[in-house]
């Protein structure tokens, strides 16, 4: 081993520690007190909850892939207006607190939707709502690492085919889709595990008929304690994810995609299309959002302010806004910290053992995890300190990601210029390395903060009452009936969701890119 790659591998111990001690270890407790009984698999229950998770993350995959690749391979290849602001709009839904998602796909086409009540369909009992949130969160991961991927095919590859007489979609589906195949399928499988291991979703809108694996885990493990049944599915579980997980740290080793300038406008079928699938995903990733927004200001009357004049009175708002950000900042203070020394170590170690490990926490049900957490450190039951460590793993592997293809991207010539021209290999990496990698960190944490301040999974299982989110007060909203209870929910769904969005503009200063 070169002493490069041996300090790289040093330079990831932090992140390993944490990651062992925080994961792996409260994960084995968790096996261990339940004691895996495999038999489960045997049950047609079981087998069925299986099965239901594989196909609607399926299918999600499929739709994302029918509209993402379609879309994506237009906009690198034709110049439109606006194309830069909607590709950073897309990140928008990916931030978005699951909840917020809830209410405004429920707004829209619940029993009491306003579609529903336009069209008489009502799509509560069917699982389109959740195939539906899958998509909101899903189809812009898809867009954008589909688009990522396109941007590394030579626009003149495309040009000699089409010079030879080929047509146009024969051109992309003959030359740009195998150049570009490593990135759209590292998108396809990871839009297929997001789907496979999404929790809030299902749980909202699934109901008892549509539940996922990690639906059934949360029943077994924080409502039922059937710790040995529990045990079987997160086997089961963490063996399909860590192929898929596999399979997406060997396809997204290419790096990232820069956009080619001086492209063609979009004419004729090309912008009809554009125009077209670009409207499709506006509807999916947008409607539900500003359904929430305008849900938050109608009241059975007409126009009012008296949610947010209700949630704004209420003595425990205050409370929520702050415990919602100061766990947040903690979260990103540790995320950023050990995620940064990692990437930085990944990518001298040039490891895909250390790829694969900054995936992990993306694997694990969060509520399985927190009763590992109350298993494993009895002691420590109840702690801020657990809380924290809880959200600090869940944000990790966000900045790990953005970061380390980031630093993959710096030509290896510049660093050697700087060490040719005297400088010390520290200097090398403050004047070189670190400058072109900061945009990458900025990007990588306001995602990750954007991310923890909507998250409720864990928080269900290790918080107390003094330390309610809002997410949790919203939660709490939307087990309560009544038109009142659903508005104050859309307010504050509403401000979860602008102090989402104020926390990720602010800190990623609109220079990150997150793929």
């Amino acid at each position: 081993m070169t002493p490069s790659r041996l300090q790289g591998w040093l330079l990831a111990v932090p992140g390993l520690i944490f990651v062992a001690v925080f994961l792996v270890l409260p994960l084995a407790r968790t096996l261990s007190e339940g004691g895996v009984n495999l038999s489960v698999w045997a049950d047609p229950y079981f087998q069925g909850r299986l099965w239901w998770t594989l196909a609607q993350a399926g299918v999600t995959t499929l739709a994302a892939l029918l509209v993402g690749v379609p879309l994506a391979f237009l906009l690198s290849r034709f110049e439109v207006r606006g194309k830069a602001l909607f590709l950073r709009l897309l990140l928008l839904p990916f931030v978005t607190p699951t909840l917020v998602a809830v209410l405004g796909i429920s707004a829209l086409l619940g029993p009491q939707g306003w579609v529903t009540q336009l069209t008489g369909v009502d799509l509560s009992d069917t699982p389109a709502l959740l195939l539906l949130g899958n998509l909101f969160f899903n189809l812009p991961v898809m867009v954008r690492l589909g688009y990522a991927g396109f941007s590394r095919v030579p626009v003149n590859a495309v040009g000699a085919a089409r010079s030879l007489g080929a047509s146009a979609w024969r051109a992309a589906l003959g030359v740009a889709l195998p150049l570009a195949l490593p990135g759209v399928l590292a998108g396809a499988v990871l839009v297929f595990l997001y789907s496979a291991l999404s929790f809030g979703l299902p749980l909202a809108l699934g109901g008892e008929r549509y539940g996922t694996l990690e639906v059934e885990i949360y029943t077994l493990t924080a409502l039922q304690l059937r710790l040995s049944e529990a045990s079987a599915l997160i086997v089961g579980q963490l063996l399909l994810t860590l192929v898929a997980t596999a399979a997406y740290v060997r396809l997204s080793a290419g790096g990232v995609g820069v956009a080619a300038g001086g492209l063609p406008g979009a004419r004729g079928g090309a912008r009809a299309a554009l125009l077209g699938l670009g409207a499709l995903v506006v509807v999916v990733c947008f409607a539900p959002l500003l359904a929430v927004v305008v849900r938050g200001l109608l009241g059975s009357g007409g126009p009012t302010l008296a949610y947010w004049q209700a949630i704004l009175a209420d003595p425990d708002t205050p409370l929520l806004a702050w415990n919602t950000v100061r766990f947040g900042l903690l979260a990103l203070l540790g995320a950023g910290v050990l995620g940064g020394l990692y990437a930085l170590g990944a990518w001298r170690a040039r490891s895909r053992v250390l790829d694969l490990i900054s995936l992990l926490p993306l694997m694990v049900s969060p509520v399985s995890l927190a009763v590992g957490y109350l298993l494993a450190f009895p002691a420590l039951a109840a702690t801020l300190p657990m809380l924290i460590a809880a959200y600090t793993l869940l944000a990790l592997p966000l900045v790990v990601r953005s970061v380390l293809p980031a630093l993959r991207a710096i030509p290896p010539r510049l660093h050697e210029a700087a060490r040719s021209l005297g400088a010390s290999r520290g200097a090398a990496f403050r004047s070189v390395t670190f400058p072109l990698a900061f945009p990458a960190l900025r990007g990588g944490g306001a995602l990750a903060l954007a991310t923890v301040l909507g998250e409720f999974g864990a928080t269900l299982v290790l918080s107390r009452p003094e330390w309610a989110t809002l997410s949790t007060g919203l939660y709490e909203r939307l087990g309560r009936p009544g038109e009142r209870n659903l508005g104050e929910a859309c307010a504050l769904a509403t401000a979860l969701l602008l102090l989402s969005t104020l926390a990720f503009t602010l800190l990623d200063g609109g220079e990150g890119e997150v793929t």
